[in-house]
């Protein structure tokens, strides 16, 4: 178990990431805890806190009102089919390799976007394709924000809009999670007063992402969420095959 010191500096960073961006809470303690911390107690923990966050920003009228409603009812259609999918193929692919081949492919979709192909992740059938991508990988992979991410950041120009739907989107598909795990997981002793200590730091962490967010200019937002998608995926694919 790593010190408490530890576990309150990676919850208020990646909750300092999610305020920012919209979402990258499991990304940075995975990538900080993943050998300290029991991997089932520490996914439980970043859907709660991901749930928790997100619906933090639920609770803001103007946060609700830039939501676009159309783009997230396909993302949650198509992840709920995909997460149908992917829970029906879990016992039948290697998550390790799916892991890796997933972030590479983020990896290189984050470079193009950079490009003057930035269009082709703005056009409206990959509402669909990276809702139904980002469900079947949930189970297997736990990667659901950066291919939503993707495309929000391509087809929004304004930051509230990519933020506040990230945010929404990311509130419902990880409620299903903290409902799935709570129900079927028998956590270890002490899990419950631990996940209690982390709700400080992580929205502590939250409330100055949210204000590092308010300085941010549009179109420098836009290149903090790509450089985040290719730092984060290069990162995690440095640490899985080493």
């Amino acid at each position: 178990m790593p010190s408490l010191l530890l576990l309150f500096f990676a919850f208020l960073l990646a909750g300092w990431i999610q305020g920012l961006i919209g979402f990258g809470f499991a990304i940075a303690t995975t990538l900080l805890l993943v050998d300290k911390l029991d991997f089932t107690m520490l996914v439980y923990f970043n859907l709660c806190m991901s749930v928790l966050t997100s619906l933090v920003a639920m609770f803001s009228g103007k946060n609700l009102q830039s939501i676009q409603r159309g783009t997230l009812l396909k993302l949650i259609v198509s992840a709920t089919v995909g997460l149908l999918v992917g829970l029906a193929i879990i016992s039948y692919v290697n998550a390790l390799v799916l892991k890796q081949v997933t972030l590479g492919v983020i990896l290189l979709a984050s470079v193009v976007s950079l490009t003057k192909n930035k269009v082709f992740f703005a056009h409206n059938y990959m509402s669909w394709v990276g809702g139904f991508f980002s469900g079947v990988l949930t189970p297997s992979t736990g990667i659901n924000g950066p291919l939503v991410a993707l495309h929000l950041n391509a087809v929004f120009t304004n930051k509230e809009q990519t933020r506040n739907t990230m945010l929404s989107y990311l509130f419902l598909i990880m409620s299903f999670g903290v409902i799935s795990m709570t129900l079927q997981t028998d956590f270890a002793p002490g899990t419950m007063p631990l996940l209690l200590k982390l709700i400080g730091p992580s929205l502590a962490g939250y409330v100055l992402g949210m204000l590092s967010f308010r300085m941010l200019p549009n179109h420098i937002f836009q290149k903090t969420v790509t450089l985040f998608l290719i730092l984060s995926s290069l990162l995690s694919l440095i640490y899985l095959i080493l």
